[in-house]
């Protein structure tokens, strides 16, 4: 298993001191950054797993910068959010936009490595569904290629069945037979 990519974005050096401390001693490779427009750069340069990140930030808020990270970071990293100022329906919205965890400060450590834990699997089958994506659309095109002469017809019903063969085609040990009067 890899060591987790962490990165703590929050405005307060002695926050960021204290988490990034207490994860480095867990063996977490930590990053940590004041501004949001430092949390970027690390962000463009390093596969980022998780963020910790503080709501009330300068330049913008922590919202926004959760915004920022889902829509612009093909790493796709997830986001617990820490404040001191969060009300329950900022809570919320930053929950509906895309942060996996919540804690209110003061906070305790522990909690936090608590969070990252639950975070990590969650990460890790998010790696695993985007490679078994890519393996099946390499596996669906390669099929495709090599069968595609044999099989007539662009309905509903076609791609269903090619779909379904593609799938089954990925398992060990398969066959497929298809039966059904000539022409239907």
């Amino acid at each position: 298993m890899k060591t987790l990519k962490i990165l703590v974005l929050d405005d307060e050096q002695r926050i960021i001191d204290e988490i990034s401390e207490f994860l480095m001693s867990l063996h977490y490779n930590v990053f940590t950054a004041l501004r949001p427009g430092e949390a970027f750069r690390i962000l463009e340069e390093q596969a980022i797993d998780i963020v910790i990140l503080d709501l009330k930030l300068p330049e913008m808020n922590g919202i926004q910068v959760l915004e920022k990270i889902k829509a612009e970071n093909d790493n796709n990293p997830e986001v617990i959010i820490i404040s001191g100022h969060g009300d329950m329906n900022t809570v919320i919205d930053a929950m509906r936009k895309g942060a996996t965890d919540y804690f209110a400060k003061p906070f305790r450590l522990i909690d936090i490595n608590n969070a990252i834990m639950r975070t990590r699997r969650f990460v890790e089958l998010n790696k695993e569904l985007k490679s078994a994506r890519s393996e099946l659309k390499l596996l669906s095109k390669v099929l495709s290629q090599q069968i595609g002469s044999q099989l007539i017809g662009n309905s509903a019903a076609m791609e269903k069945l090619a779909n379904m063969m593609t799938r089954v085609a990925m398992t060990d040990n398969t066959s497929v037979l298809i039966l059904g009067e000539s022409g239907t």
